[in-house]
């Protein structure tokens, strides 16, 4: 499991919404017993906020100067609370508790795309004799594509691991019944398999 892991993207928030998340962070962090001396002080991140604060002020007349000093402030204090968020990590430790308590906000792992079945697989005679080519419909959130092919649903599977969702199997049998079916393989163990089909090879 991967230590959790504090988010330093402030873009997402507009300037109103930084300047709380900003004052919020800061009075989370004051007086907070995990991080008696933190690198850089409270004093430093108060003083760009008050700049900040001052700057969103005058921005509000749309001067394009005003805006200017604005952006740069908030710029000059993203760059600090993002350097915080490094030393709130080192003295916490991967504690999820103390990590909260400094008002930081987490980044967020996003949750694996749950993964569909595949479809029927549809098999094809290829150019040449001895050939049978496998193809089913994409699989959203598929990563490869295992075609398996067997001569009868008790034997072995052997299997033919490809980013393509067709196959060509080579080397067949002609006039032997073949059993395929195809995996849709995604992130982590996802593993989905499609009904089996069967078909003769030429």
């Amino acid at each position: 499991m991967k230590p959790a892991r504090l988010s330093t993207n402030f873009t997402p928030y507009r300037d109103t919404e930084f300047k709380f998340k900003a004052a919020y962070i800061i009075n989370s962090m004051e007086g907070n017993p995990h991080f008696p001396d933190p690198v850089p002080t409270l004093e430093q991140i108060r003083l760009l906020f008050e700049a900040y604060d001052t700057a969103l002020t005058f921005a509000a007349t749309m001067d394009r100067m005003a805006i200017a000093k604005k952006n740069e402030a908030r710029k000059r204090l993203a760059y600090e609370l993002a350097r915080l968020s490094l030393y709130v990590m080192y003295i916490a430790d991967g504690d999820e508790a103390i990590l909260t308590s400094s008002g930081f906000s987490f980044v967020k792992t996003p949750a694996p795309a749950h993964l569909s079945k595949p479809g029927p697989v549809t098999i094809m005679n290829g150019i040449n004799s001895g050939q049978l080519v496998s193809r089913i419909k994409a699989v959203p959130g598929a990563k490869s594509y295992v075609h398996e092919i067997a001569e009868s649903e008790s034997d072995p599977w052997e299997p033919h691991t490809s980013t393509r969702r067709s196959f060509t199997f080579s080397n067949l049998q002609p006039g032997k019944h073949y059993f395929i079916r195809v995996a849709a393989v995604g992130t982590g163990t996802q593993k989905a398999y499609s009904p089996v089909s069967d078909r003769w090879a030429q």
